[in-house]
């Protein structure tokens, strides 16, 4: 009787000693799946800031280029009909005239542009989308593009892209540079279609797009 007493103590200490270290794996299991995820968060936070601080010193950069282009081109106008001088024929002079005066239009229109560009029309009426697409969709969501993920999505919010517009007008180079940043889980994609497919979706061309990603497969033709 002792004996069987003893030996039943014994197996209770070994099943709670087994107990103990069952728990305590897993619980360094869990603890270290969550310093992970914790850690990808920190560094996918770190790159979204990243790219949102290239974005912001991108746009100025090009705004700029674009001016002292048109500028030296007004000069280089300006500089034709001055060699023309007062001798040289009247279609000469008038050509160089034409000239710089489109060059000076060009300056004073960039501005406009970008303005033009930076202001998006009238919401489209997502509620048509269903009958042409055979599926409700919501308003900006970037998902609809072919080849954007939730992934992909968070990306371009973390850089300023919120809306089918703004993907729309944004090159294809800086949203490569966004994909190259990000790691080798998204760079694979191809970004080439997607301002066209936002471009389309954003004026409501529910047909129009329907027929060009019925042509897709992750974002590029599918030939």
């Amino acid at each position: 009787m002792p004996y069987t007493l003893m030996k039943g103590w014994v197996w209770v200490l070994i099943g709670v000693l087994l107990g103990i270290l069952i728990g305590w794996l897993l619980r360094n299991i869990i603890a270290k799946r969550q310093i992970a995820r914790a850690r990808n968060h920190h560094v996918d936070t770190v790159e979204l800031e990243r790219l949102r601080g290239r974005l912001a010193n991108l746009e100025p950069v090009v705004d700029e280029r674009d001016r002292l282009q048109a500028e030296l081109a007004a000069s280089k106008a300006e500089l034709d009909a001055a060699r023309a001088g007062p001798g040289a024929t009247e279609d000469v002079q008038g050509v160089a005239a034409v000239a710089a005066v489109a060059a000076v239009e060009s300056v004073t229109s960039t501005d406009e542009d970008s303005a033009e560009r930076a202001s998006p029309a009238a919401a489209p009426d997502v509620a048509q989308a269903q009958t042409v697409l055979g599926t409700p969709i919501t308003l900006d969501d970037l998902k609809v593009i072919e080849g954007i993920g939730p992934k992909v999505e968070s990306l371009c919010h973390g850089i300023g892209i919120r809306t089918w517009f703004d993907l729309s007008t944004t090159e294809v180079s800086l949203l490569n540079t966004m994909l190259a940043d990000a790691g080798s889980g998204v760079a694979s994609h191809d970004p080439s279609t997607w301002p066209e497919q936002a471009g389309l979706l954003a004026a409501g061309r529910w047909d129009e797009f329907k027929a060009l990603t019925d042509g897709l497969r992750g974002g590029r033709s599918a030939d």
